[in-house]
């Protein structure tokens, strides 16, 4: 049988498209699951199905500063690396005394991390025994020039094992939309806090 040109061109247009379907779905399959699969946007609450989940309580009545807070006799920076991170992917923060005296500080667990609902913040984290917990706080002297840096995973499992000897979890699963990071731990001074988008 005679092919001609048309024929092997048409044959091999049709090979690669059939190839190229294949790697697609295998792409998709590989995919689905591995992104943010909790609500998107800004939802009206986070709700949990879990019974025994019992979501953290903002520890703080003050508004959050920006990045900068004026503690009694210096002040802190809390700064980032970006405004934006992707969903497994680690987020970075470093807290810093800025400033020329020492300040008091509750410790490296001392922060919250939010998500943006119609009702307000909401911690994402929360006790999986059916009791309420509080956040480890240890005072510690910060002198001029001393920080905490934090690297964050931006997955249920990171954020649920980050603070020892506490049974949390993360419910619902994180959804790409607008998060915070808020240190809460400076004595004598109101929360600061970083925002970020968290995406797919």
């Amino acid at each position: 049988m005679e092919r001609t040109r048309r024929d092997l061109l048409a044959n091999g247009a049709a090979t690669l498209t059939a190839a190229g379907s294949i790697g697609a779905a295998g792409c998709l399959d590989f995919a689905a699951g591995d992104g943010p699969q909790g609500p998107e946007g800004t939802p009206a609450t986070l709700s949990c199905a879990d019974d025994g989940f019992v979501r953290l309580a903002q520890p703080f009545d003050e508004p959050v500063e920006g990045t900068v807070v004026e503690a009694p006799d210096t002040r802190f920076e809390l700064s980032a690396e970006g405004t934006a991170e992707t969903y497994g992917q680690s987020i970075r923060l470093v807290l810093r005394n800025t400033g020329d005296g020492a300040g008091t500080v509750l410790g490296e667990h001392a922060y919250s991390v939010q998500r943006e609902t119609a009702e307000g913040w909401l911690d994402v984290r929360g006790s999986t025994s059916g009791d309420s917990v509080d956040l480890p706080r240890t005072e510690e002297t910060f002198e001029p020039g001393s920080s905490y840096s934090w690297s964050i995973d931006l997955d249920e499992d990171a954020l649920g094992s980050a603070v020892p000897d506490r049974e949390l979890g993360v419910c619902p699963p994180l959804g790409a939309g607008t998060h915070r990071f808020v240190y809460w731990g400076i004595v004598d001074a109101r929360p600061i806090g970083v925002e970020f988008e968290l995406v797919g």
